[in-house]
């Protein structure tokens, strides 16, 4: 090519108002193109959903969650409650039987000489109960009876003692489960569900066997159970040794962030869910006449008040937070309490976006600063944008748009916040 031919740019022309002109055209269309490609849906996807989902919330969730944990605590153990108690129950129900045929005899209405049958058709209403024998046996004395019905009672509080320790421990494993794996489930993230899950299977073993081992002593050494005793009195001892079992319950997810913030949370909210089962358990009864329902009302409320409290404290502690306004999990909150908090397709980012490709799966960090929320592009693609704009790492404000693949988020910040526990 000759000399003729070359093109020739100047220093002028370099500086030129034209040239810098067209620099931002082409900065603009770039930036403009990137903003499409993030926002247009892949194949297939083309319903994304758009604003929030009640269902997503942590109230919500978290409260459903704890109630089908403290359900799926009662069926299996309101059924070794019933076996392990059935003796008891049925001295219950003959005692009854007895009480009316007093009363007949008392009134006149059944002679004197007809007792003794109808003690026989007592004892053949209950042929397998020892209790019935010895209680309908008039040829027995009074001495005679006592050291037979003294092991037997003996008995049935170690039937009781045994079912007692099963519906906690099995409570505990339940409810502490559900209440752990809510996040992950709701964040279709696998991997949180089984490490939270297993930690909460963990922690709900250790507190439902500490407290069904401990129970008696809080419950008996607050004067519960005793006849001399009121009602607020009553119902303060099983309160208190429900909130122990409590404690246990929703800690999981901040043992396994590793987050003294989440943790302290978790116990909060499970104190508060044993304490209110707790304050509901005798009550019931008193309403109903009916201890299965009672341990109903008493287990699933665990589970929820657990729950909501969590997710109450938790929304008022928080600091700094994203919502996803748009994708495939819109209405999900992610409070932001590791530091850094990452962003990603891989299911070891704190938050999980799923089946996207244009996700890498370490896509953008947050960084907790002094001066507040920073995030971070880990790909330098452009791939992560704050308000349409590609960025690198830039200062986030209240109310920005975070834009990464098919999903955005609303970033949210309480003003004047410290760094956060973690």
């Amino acid at each position: 090519m000759s000399d003729d031919n070359k093109i020739r740019i100047t220093l002028d022309d370099l500086n030129s108002a034209e040239v810098d002109r067209k620099l931002q055209q082409q900065s603009a269309l770039n930036r403009a193109t990137v903003h499409y490609q993030q926002q247009t849906p892949l194949p297939g996807n083309s319903g994304v959903v758009k604003s929030g989902s009640l269902w997503r919330h942590s109230l919500v969730y978290m409260t459903l969650f704890g109630f089908l944990g403290g359900l799926c605590a009662w069926i299996p153990g309101e059924a070794v409650w019933q076996v392990m108690n059935f003796p008891e129950n049925q001295a219950r129900r003959i005692n009854q039987d007895l009480e009316k045929l007093r009363e007949e005899v008392d009134k006149g209405d059944l002679p004197e000489n007809l007792v003794p049958s109808r003690l026989e058709q007592l004892r053949e209403k209950y042929p397998y109960g020892t209790y019935a024998a010895l209680i309908t046996d008039q040829t027995l004395t009074e001495a005679e009876r006592d050291q037979p019905l003294a092991q037997l009672f003996e008995d049935w509080e170690l039937f009781t003692k045994i079912a007692s320790m099963f519906l906690l421990t099995v409570a505990g494993i339940s409810i502490a489960f559900f209440l752990s794996i809510a996040d992950g489930v709701m964040g279709r993230n696998l991997r949180d569900v089984m490490i939270n899950g297993a930690i909460g299977l963990c922690l709900g073993l250790v507190g439902g066997i500490l407290v069904a081992l401990t129970v008696d002593s809080i419950y008996h050494g607050l004067s519960g159970g005793s006849s001399d005793i009121g009602m607020g009195q009553q119902i303060f001892a099983r309160a208190v040794a429900w909130a122990f079992l409590g404690i246990f319950l929703a800690v999981a997810p901040g043992i396994a962030m590793r987050s003294s913030k989440k943790l302290i949370i978790g116990l909060c909210g499970g104190g508060i869910g044993g304490l209110v089962g707790g304050v509901l358990f005798d009550p019931v009864v008193l309403l109903t006449g009916s201890d299965w329902m009672s341990r109903l009302v008493g287990l699933t409320s665990i589970g929820a008040v657990a729950g909501l409290a969590t997710g109450l404290i938790e929304n008022v502690a928080k600091t700094g937070w994203l919502k996803v306004t748009e994708g495939l999990i819109a209405g999900k909150q992610f409070i932001l309490y590791k530091n850094p908090t990452r962003i990603g397709s891989s299911p070891q980012c704190e938050i999980y976006l799923f089946k996207d490709p244009r996700i890498a799966p370490h896509h953008a960090a947050i960084h907790r600063t002094p001066h507040g929320f920073e995030i971070q592009d880990l790909q330098s693609s452009g791939g992560t944008l704050v308000n349409g704009s590609p960025v690198h790492r830039t200062r986030l404000r209240h109310l920005d748009q975070v834009h990464i693949g098919g999903t955005t988020f609303l970033f949210q910040e309480k003003q004047n916040t410290s760094p956060s526990l973690s």
